[in-house]
């Protein structure tokens, strides 16, 4: 079985795969963890993050400290992935909530598109003439 916490003294050594974990999620996890323990990262000679964590309670519980680092980094994780999915349908419901309490949103939204569009199609038929 593969060792995936060092247990010092006064620290836990966690290695973490920044392929399955990107570094937003890594840092999201470690910022939790500022409350509870001194944080230090590193990369290791193979690219893997290290994760070192020196907790400020004596009496904390090294092992528990580990994992639930690591269960945050999968709490970060699920966070950052549902948010990428939801992007769109967040960004629609917000244009409908604005757009709802301000109508004249709307109308000056379709203005300057139409205004967009024409500034487009005039300088593709300068580009056509120089041809």
């Amino acid at each position: 079985m593969k060792k995936f916490l060092d247990i010092g003294r006064d620290y836990v050594k966690l290695s973490v795969n920044n392929g399955l974990y990107p570094l937003n999620t890594i840092y999201a996890a470690s910022y939790v963890f500022l409350d509870k323990a001194f944080v230090y990262l590193d990369k290791d000679s193979r690219g893997k993050i290290i994760i070192w964590l020196f907790p400020k309670e004596k009496k904390e519980s090294l092992k528990n400290l580990g994992m639930d680092f690591y269960n945050e980094l999968i709490n970060y994780a699920h966070y950052f992935s549902s948010l990428k999915a939801n992007a769109e349908a967040t960004k629609l419901l917000l244009q409908r909530a604005l757009f709802s309490a301000a109508p004249s949103l709307v109308k000056e939204s379709e203005e300057n598109e139409i205004n967009d569009l024409i500034k487009e199609l005039e300088e593709e038929e300068k580009e056509s003439k120089k041809k």
